[in-house]
């Protein structure tokens, strides 16, 4: 089974190769080590800082399902939560009172389902 670590690592190794970039040019382009490159894509390591990894998103020219898609590993391989939804949150003091609101309601999937729905109109 791999792990969210690896998962992770492998996704930047994977868009890198897709990008015909090497290890050196695309940790020179982020400023990062080689050897650190190395670690995350091999699972080692995980826990690049966010800056680090939006500096990716930008290397790479990740697709906005890409970029979801690598933040939402990194998450998986950090516990926590993706990056942008943290900041999106982090600027928005409503989506406390939202997200509160819900958990007091023990609102289901349906219930957010409606609430998405809603907000595509």
């Amino acid at each position: 089974m791999m792990t969210d670590n690896l998962k992770f690592g492998q996704f930047i190794s994977e868009k890198r190769i897709e990008r015909s970039m090497n290890k050196k040019e695309l940790s020179g382009e982020i400023g990062i080590s080689i050897a650190y490159l190395s670690q995350i894509e091999s699972g080692t390591r995980s826990n690049p800082s966010v800056e680090i990894l939006n500096r990716i998103v930008e290397k790479l020219a990740l697709s906005t399902a890409d970029t979801y898609k690598l933040y939402d590993l990194y998450a998986a391989a950090n516990n926590t939560i993706s990056p942008d939804v943290s900041e999106y949150i982090k600027k928005n003091e409503i989506i406390l009172k939202v997200i509160r609101t819900a958990r007091e309601s023990n609102a289901d999937e349906q219930d957010w389902i409606m609430v998405i729905d809603q907000l595509k109109k």
